[in-house]
């Protein structure tokens, strides 16, 4: 397949998970300690569950859920979006990937990717939910290994447990990357020595890591959630700077925190989030290095090369379909380090014309475009024509 003349790799379709998966697959004593709630007579729809970890439940703003309303407004507009959510089977999946355009999804999860973010859950338990996931990702694919991928998802409350998680997902499952979401559980920053077993692991696979923003849970004590709960009128404004916060903080902390200098096959992914921020958080990362070079050996911090440097060595980060000021980005770094995602099947997805509008972006030229669509994520992923 081939729209419009462009390969299209899309970096972040997500699954619908079963919301039985969890109650269906889990070992004791963790099952008895995990529940996944359907909302609305079971739909498997973004937005359709709520979990509850060791009693902790990943708690919501009160009134209106956005995500949840616009979801199932979309679903009514979209007749395949209906019958995804309805029956979201392999072959549904790539009937829309063909609507949309798509050649190869590298799939990320939908209810799995909050039900870790706690501070204090035990890591045994982390571990067992994030194996639920990773072997359902990767039978949900096995059939389709042309056109479907996976990441798998890491436990993030002990990394040497996520680092043989990480080798489990790439050498015995076959994840194309793995990923986390965002926020420091238990306080532990991404530049903390704590993470540096998975980042010596991740160093050796070479593969692709993803960090996805992180639900609004009040259960992790770092997440912006906190400064807009009980707020009147910032749900809006949570969205809107929720997941930019988490992952301008993220880069930060492994570029300036030497992550990269130690680790340089490690290749985060910043996912969901844009990628016009790039351009002031590469510039105003560079201005400050460069006027306190002279004091950062003081630190302890070693960064012989300008942090822009270390991203275009090895970050990536995705535009967005719809995201006209990707072009500035392009014009400051290049595009060797730009990705593609629709988010088909959730609510903020252009489906099914994500990639004609992506394609009728003024101010990006086909050159760059076929970058971003193929070149850039075939590299990244391991993935030939």
């Amino acid at each position: 397949m081939a729209k419009a003349g462009f390969k299209i790799i899309d970096a972040e379709p997500h699954f619908l998970e079963p919301h039985d998966l969890w109650e269906r697959n889990l070992p004791e004593p963790w099952r008895s300690k995990t529940a996944i709630k359907s909302l609305d007579k079971g739909k498997t729809g973004e937005g359709g569950a709520e979990a509850s970890v060791e009693g902790k439940e990943v708690p919501r703003a009160p009134g209106p859920r956005l995500v949840r309303e616009r979801a199932f407004r979309r679903v009514a507009d979209q007749p395949l979006l209906a019958k995804v959510t309805a029956d979201p089977t392999p072959e549904n999946f790539i009937e829309g990937f063909d609507v949309e355009g798509i050649d190869i999804g590298v799939m990320m999860p939908t209810v799995g990717m909050g039900i870790v973010r706690f501070d204090g859950l035990d890591p045994q338990h982390s571990l067992a939910l994030c194996r639920v996931y990773n072997d359902f990702a990767a039978d949900f694919v096995k059939n389709h290994p042309d056109r479907m991928k996976f990441w798998g998802w890491l436990p993030p409350h002990d990394a040497t447990i996520a680092a043989e998680e990480a080798r489990r997902c790439v050498e015995e499952l076959g994840a194309a990357g793995v990923a986390m979401t965002g926020g420091a559980v238990d306080g532990n920053l991404l530049c903390d020595d704590f993470f540096d077993p998975l980042w010596a692991q991740l160093n050796d696979l070479g593969v692709a890591f993803g960090l996805h923003g992180p639900p609004p849970s009040l259960y992790l004590k770092d997440n912006i959630a906190h400064r807009y709960n009980g707020h009147p009128r910032t749900q809006l404004v949570g969205q809107v700077m929720g997941n930019p916060f988490h992952a301008q903080t993220e880069l930060a902390e492994l570029i300036l925190g030497g992550v990269l200098h130690r680790f340089p096959n490690l290749k985060p992914v910043m996912m969901e989030v844009n990628a016009s921020w790039l351009t002031w958080l590469l510039w105003r990362m560079d201005e400050k290095w460069e006027s306190s070079r002279p004091d950062l050996p003081t630190l302890g911090i070693d960064l012989p090369l300008p942090p822009s440097e270390y991203f275009k060595r090895q970050c990536y980060a995705e535009i967005e379909p719809e995201e006209e000021v990707g072009k500035y980005v392009i014009d400051y770094i290049g595009s060797d380090n730009l990705l593609f995602s629709t988010d088909y099947p959730h609510s903020d997805s252009l489906f099914p014309s994500a990639v004609d509008t992506f394609l009728a972006l003024p101010g990006i030229s086909d050159a760059d475009k076929r970058k971003i669509l193929w070149d850039n994520p075939a590299k990244l992923f391991g993935i030939t024509a």
